[in-house]
């Protein structure tokens, strides 16, 4: 079972690989940026601003080499470093984008990945026989003949010295006018064209993996379930996901990143972490409580985001929702204080009737009411025994452990007579019935198991009934199953608590069920070995004080008997 201090430890791991994580990211944006200013810097160019203005200057420039060489086409490939794939990028000259679909990545073995990798020019005179599978698509689309070269960029020291040349893409100029065929001139000023163009394309490059690795960082943020806020050390929002703005700030227009983070953070509590914080830059663990639009509790852990100096460049906070938590270890915590007065009520009683008999040396009680003292005891022995074996269970799942069906050959119907009979000892208040409209088929199941779910249900029946009334046990056949109903007219079932009564722990909180008792795991059993029969249970309920009903359908003769190897041929032959 996973504590307190596993939990933490797992936070703090969460948020250490989280703070690795922007560090990397930041430092790789600033390692790109550098690039791209020595790239821009080479050309001699002004700076695109947006990914329009560099599209802009792209196309422009290419639609310059397409008019000197009087090609109808150009366009070209990026190389991915992280993924070593020839990218088709915007924009293309004379020839549209979607119409060279096909080659959105470049195939391993084509013409286009041959010249990028060994750095050599190619002019195809003609395309209508070609081996390379690149080739025979950019046929199919139109292109008659073209010439492509790899993009080189030298990266150069301050002395302009090159420091390394790289290939960083493919130029391709296609369809010269006027049907004719590129010359050798043409492709030697295609080279020319492709060095004085390598540094803006090492820019594009440089501006797609900034902005790629921009929005992966937004994409990993946002797919984190905890909040996260990032703030930078003036204290300004740097990034914030959807489940820290949605459960700490108030409803605002405009982006919220570059803001302060009072202007934005209604959480009073969280305010004063992130200053605490700030201030300090210390780590930071704490509890928070929201509760609209509904409650949530909310570990906090800050942390301190450093730069490759090591210098403090803000503050990340981590928001983990503990609510279910917290909700199990109340739970647990009343179903301590539960079972022990469960038990001590039996024993209780055990002891009161056990000591009486002892103190009758003289034979005070007539044999029938020494009778009725055994009863008593023989009862609240079972109701212990009950308990016990329901411990024991939750233990075994608890551990991981199946509750595996011991296979047999069962007559439900029996079953159901033997569980109302001992179940009409415990009250004189209802009438217990079946209703078995057709004669059963056998099935194959554990006949102690379902002895233990029928109990349980019929049992829940009478003591969530307080003021008696029928209950009903109802089965009928459906196709290759049973479904078993258990109806009753007690207290009901609220909407909202018809899903979660199946789960440990859960009980329906009234004054009704607090007398009633019950330690609130035996619904969460019931599941369990209903679900090891290859089964399904559920509930339904009009609501409060229009009583319930619990379905369980089982196959009659479940596939996990086959697997585990028990063959009941006279079983098999009732469904067909």
């Amino acid at each position: 079972m996973t504590t307190d201090a596993d939990r933490q430890a797992q936070l703090e791991k969460e948020l250490e690989s989280l703070r690795q994580k922007i560090a990397q990211m930041e430092e790789q944006r600033r390692a790109l940026e550098r690039q791209l200013a020595e790239a821009r810097a080479e050309a001699q160019m002004i700076p695109p601003t947006s990914e329009e203005e560099l599209t802009r200057t792209l196309k422009r420039m290419f639609s310059q080499f397409a008019r000197l060489l009087q090609a109808e086409a150009c366009f070209f490939f990026v190389h991915r470093t992280d993924e070593d794939n020839l990218i088709l990028h915007p924009p293309t000259i004379g020839i549209d984008m979607t119409t060279l679909g096909a080659l959105g990545a470049v195939p391993p073995d084509g013409i286009i990945r041959h010249v990028f990798q060994q750095r050599v020019p190619v002019s195809l005179q003609s395309l209508e026989e070609t081996v390379y599978p690149d080739a025979r698509i950019l046929r199919e689309v139109g292109i008659r003949n073209c010439i492509i070269v790899p993009l080189m960029w030298d990266k150069r020291d301050e002395e302009q010295r090159v420091v390394e040349r790289k290939a960083i893409g493919v130029l391709v100029v296609a369809n010269k006018r006027r049907g004719q065929a590129f010359t050798e001139e043409d492709r030697r000023i295609m080279e020319i064209l492709a060095r004085q163009s390598a540094s803006v394309v090492a820019g594009a490059q440089i501006y797609i993996e900034l902005r790629e690795r921009k929005e992966q960082l937004e994409r990993a943020f946002e797919s984190v379930v905890a909040g996260v806020i990032l703030l930078n050390i003036n204290g300004k929002i740097g990034l914030i996901n959807h489940t820290a703005l949605h459960a700490f700030c108030r409803p605002l227009d405009g982006e919220p990143t570059g803001r302060y983070y009072h202007e934005i953070i209604s959480h009073e509590k969280v305010r004063d972490i992130l200053a605490q914080a700030l201030k300090t830059r210390a780590e930071i663990v704490d509890e928070v409580e929201i509760y609209e639009p509904e409650e949530h509790i909310y570990r906090v852990q800050t942390g301190v985001v450093r730069d490759e100096a090591g210098h403090p460049t803000g503050i990340v906070a981590l928001f983990t929702d503990i609510t279910e938590i917290r909700r199990v270890e109340r739970m647990k915590t009343e179903f301590v204080a539960t079972v022990s007065h469960e038990l001590r009520t039996p024993l209780t009683a055990i002891k009161g009737f056990i000591a009486t008999l002892l103190e009758d040396r003289e034979s005070y009680f007539d044999p029938e009411t020494r009778f009725e003292f055994y009863q008593i005891i023989d009862q609240e022995t079972d109701r212990l025994r009950r308990l016990i074996e329901d411990l024991l269970n939750l233990s075994r799942i608890e551990r991981g452990l199946s509750l595996q069906p011991n296979w047999v050959r069962v007559d439900l119907a029996t079953v159901i007579e033997r569980v109302l009979a001992v179940q009409k000892s415990y009250t004189e208040k209802h009438r217990l019935v079946s209703d078995i409209p057709a004669p059963l088929p056998i099935i194959v199941a554990d006949e102690d198991k379902m002895d233990g779910v029928l109990t349980n249900l019929v049992n829940n029946a009478i003591k969530y009934s307080p003021n008696g009334g029928d209950v009903v046990v109802r089965v009928i056949r459906e196709n290759n199953s049973l479904l078993i109903s258990v109806s009753d007219q007690g207290i009901g079932i609220p909407k909202e608590k018809l899903q979660r009564i199946f789960e440990k722990f859960e009980r329906v909180d009234t004054k009704e069920t607090r007398a009633a008792g019950g330690t609130g795991i035996g619904l969460y059993l019931v599941k369990h070995l209903v679900e090891a029969h290859g089964g399904q249970i559920w509930a339904e309920s009009e609501g409060p004080g229009k009583g319930s009903t619990f379905y369980v359908r089982l196959p009659i003769y479940p596939p996990k008997a086959k697997e585990d190897g028990f063959f009941f041929h006279d079983v098999e032959e009732q469904l067909h």
